[in-house]
This record gives C-alpha cells, structure tokens and sequence, in this order.
C-alpha cells in the first residue's frame, strides 16, 4: 500500500512502526515534543505486581469478615480440580488485590480477591518476613493455613524454598511499593486503560496489570488524564502488540514511549483536576450500573417475539403459514416456508434499527398516551407498543436504561434485548429503578460534557494540526466513552 511505504533513509535501529506515513509523521513529531512516560521528571518507575510463585494459595476470595474462599489449583495429571473450601484468616494479613480484568478507565479499582501476605514494613520502609513467633502470637489464623500448605511452598521452583523461610513470595520485587499512590494499567486492552489507587492501598497481581509510580500527586492525575485521553490511546493503538479480538498488549515497552506533554505545573494540576473529577464520576456511574442491575435481577421478564417492536409489519406465523404458494401441499413445507418469510422480514426490520443506531444519532425512550415508541429527533423509529399505564412507564426506564449501556451491540441484540419487558414485584423497586435510570443519564451527559473538555485541552497541549487531529479521532473513533468497559 502506498501510505506505508518507507522511503530508505528512513530506515534505523529503531522498531519499525507499520502504520500511514502521516501517522509515523505524527508519532515522530509527537516524540520530538513530548516527554516519554518514564521521564525521570514525571515518573519513578513502572512496576509489576506481586509474584507468589503459588497465586492459588495466597489469592484468596473474601467472604466476610476474617472469611475467604480457597481455590485450589488442579494437581499435575488431575482430571479436575480439587473443591474450593471456606477458611478463617486474619483480616490484618490480607490486601485487595487487583487484576487486570479490574483495572478499569477512570473508575476507583474494587475487587473481591485479596492477597495473603506475610509480611510487614518497618519504620524505614523496608519490607520483610514476618517471623514465624510473630505469625503464631499475631496471625494465628494465617499462620494455621499456611501450614496446611507447607509442602507445596517448600517444593516450589523444585525445591528452592525448602528452608525456614517457605512461606515467603517467589519473588521480592515491588512488595514495598503497593501501598503507595499509583495509577493502574491494565495490560491486555481494547484501549488505554488507567485508573487511579486514591486509597493507595490496592495491591497488584502480576496478571496483566502494572502500575504506574509517579513524582508527586499533582503529576499523578495530570498523568491519569493524559494517559486515558484521545492521542495516548490513539499512539498505544499504533504502536501496541496487537492480541485477538482486537485487543492490544499495553505492557511497559509499549506505554514508556507513549508521548507526554511538557507543561508546567499549574498546567498539570488543571488536566489532573480534570481528571480527578472524571474518575469520581466514572467509579459513581459503576456503582449506579451495580444499584440497577441489583434491581433488574428481581424483576420476573418476559421474552416477546420480535412483533412487539413492529406490530404492523411483522405478521403472525399462523398467518404467513396460510398465505404460503399453492405449491407446498404438505403443512410441514408450508410451515417451514413461513418461518423463512418471516426471518426475512424480521432482518429487514433490524436492518432498519442498524441504519439508525450507526447514523450516530441518540433514540430515545417515549411512553404517551399508552404507547411506547423509540424515536430519533422526534422521528419514529419504532411504534405501536401499546402497554398498561404501570408496565409501560417501567418498560420506558427500562428502554432507556439499554440505550444508555448498549456499547457497540448490534441492533438483533439490541432489538431483542428490547423485547425482553421486565415486571416489577413491587412499587418500590419500579421507583428506585427508575431514578437511579434518571440519574444515570443525567450522570452520562456530564461525563460526556467533561470528556470534551479534557480532550480539547489535551488536543491543544500536543499542538495537534487539524490533519493530525483527523488521524487521532479516526483511529479511537471505536472508543465509547458512556457504555460499559467490559
């Protein structure tokens, strides 16, 4: 392809990059002007997390109150794994621990899995072993189920830790370094992924999570904002490891080069205020997802066909099974026949709701006069839903609430997502679910409203040429920013 032809004396030691001349252009323009991530005036390191050498002992899921899960890993040559079992442990031992799968863009990391770890940080900060005589007076609980456990720590890495330290991590790097103010990064992405450990108190799994250690916390949410805005993701997406499913590796190689803008101080606090305000939004619209979906799944749901979104154009199988040609004698061709016709124009009307949804234009939920109707700029995109008072104000919500968490669903999931009418068992849960729906659409044009800003500001700090910005916008044009982050 001509827009990625290398002209010879471009050619050096560096990585090539397989991307449009005007990208490299913008990449090695970028490079010139920016800061890298590790810039010893931004960063202090970009750490890996926690390295047990036996995660299926010491990551445990938490139960309850001095309560966790044990989940054994398979033994070699098993066919199954061994039953998970309940143990008590000391609180006071365990960490949150975070893994990738929950290191989400702009929301407060939470997690139900905890890491026990057997060690404590003394008055200058260095991190070691607790002793066996203090495991036994002060984790008694831990210490007990660590000795159900001795024989596997001992035999790990073949025998290496078969001493009077068998209880200790397989590796030691970083253990001082996870009660600290950090940013998050998930490694194996869709895009950026960053959010900030403001309780600095979550761990980090060695899976497909780093962490990100900055100078200060000024640098540190200048850095949150720079790093989850429009031209990082778009230079991750070039220059990332592509993984299936169109996922990326964003891994310490691929985000160190990652360009920063050189800015001063007050600068840095503005884009970090920014983006502060972004997470707190970002984790409450987490919590808001958590609250309807509590609701949602007590509510009995009834699957409708397809007919419920297009009643006078959709017809009934029984109909379409007599009008079928006088050829088909038998009523298992005729039958057969009309389940054809009617996937027919059942295709057709999806096909009509997808020319909506990619026109970019936002439908909305309307319950008037008995009828519910989807609509786009006061245009019907689906009508004649005729439903009781009651089922019809809670089917609205719910319409609402799909069309503010769809993503990129296609109009069939969409459509028969759609069809899927909730009943509410009581009047309470019908009101709760429809405020919390109110308010999370509220909550999404504000986010929507901040990203804006935050991008335009950021899009001025790289001194973007309008060609340039083109590039970036097309290449994260995949991003949704108010739709869950699976």
């Amino acid at each position: 392809m001509e827009g990625l032809a290398i002209d010879y004396d471009e050619f050096d030691a560096q990585p090539w990059l397989i991307a449009e001349k005007a990208e490299r252009d913008m990449i090695k323009r970028l490079a010139g002007t920016c800061l890298r991530l590790d810039d010893s005036s931004l960063t202090s390191g970009i750490i890996v997390g926690v390295q047990t050498s036996a995660d299926s002992i010491y990551h445990l899921k938490r139960l309850g109150t001095n309560s966790y899960l044990c989940q054994p890993a398979k033994e070699k040559g098993a066919k199954k794994k061994p039953p998970s079992f309940e143990v008590a442990i000391e609180d006071a031992i365990m960490k949150p621990l975070v893994s990738g799968s929950e290191a989400k863009r702009y929301e407060e990391p939470t997690t139900d899995t905890y890491l026990l770890f057997p060690y404590l940080k003394n008055e200058r900060g260095v991190v070691r072993l607790i002793l066996p005589d203090q495991m036994t007076t002060q984790f008694p609980l831990a210490w007990a189920y660590l000795h159900k456990w001795e024989k596997e720590l001992r035999g790990r890495e073949k025998g290496k830790f078969n001493n009077d330290q068998w209880y200790q991590f397989g590796r030691n790097q970083n253990l001082d370094k996870q009660e600290v103010a950090k940013l998050i990064v998930a490694q194996t992405v869709p895009e950026m992924r960053v959010c900030e450990d403001s309780s600095a108190s979550k761990y980090l799994n060695n899976v497909r999570v780093n962490g990100i250690l900055a100078l200060n916390s000024r640098t540190l949410r200048f850095l949150l904002g720079c790093l989850n805005g429009p031209v990082a993701d778009c230079v991750l997406r070039l220059i990332g490891k592509p993984k299936q499913g169109n996922y990326l590796e964003a891994n310490k190689q691929f985000i160190v080069p990652i360009p920063i803008p050189d800015v001063d101080d007050a600068t840095q606090k503005e884009i970090g205020d920014l983006a502060k305000i972004l997470q707190e939004k970002w984790t409450l619209k987490r919590d808001l997802l958590i609250g309807l979906n509590d609701r949602l799944n007590v509510m009995p749901k009834k699957q409708h066909p397809l007919k419920l979104l297009w009643p006078t154009i959709l017809p009934e199988i029984t109909d379409l099974t007599q009008d079928a040609p006088a050829s088909l004698k038998f009523r298992a061709e005729r039958e057969v026949w009309a389940k054809a016709e009617l996937a027919t124009k059942e295709a057709a009307c999806i096909a009509s709701l997808q020319v909506y949804l990619d026109s970019g234009t936002k439908p909305e939920a309307k319950f008037q006069g008995g009828e519910l109707r989807l609509a786009a700029n006061d245009k019907a995109i689906i009508q004649g839903v005729y439903l009781d008072d009651g089922e019809g104000a809670l089917a609205q919500n719910y319409w609402h609430y799909l069309l503010l968490t769809r993503g990129n669903t296609s109009a069939k999931v969409l459509a028969e997502r759609l069809c899927c009418l909730p009943n509410a068992p009581s009047a309470a849960v019908s009101r709760q679910f429809s405020a919390l729906v109110q308010e999370l659409a509220t909550l999404r044009d504000d986010i929507d409203a901040r990203e804006l800003q935050l991008n335009e500001r950021l899009y001025k700090l790289y001194d973007l040429t309008t060609n340039e910005r083109i590039l970036v916008e097309k290449r994260v044009a995949s991003r949704q920013p108010t739709t869950n982050q699976g």
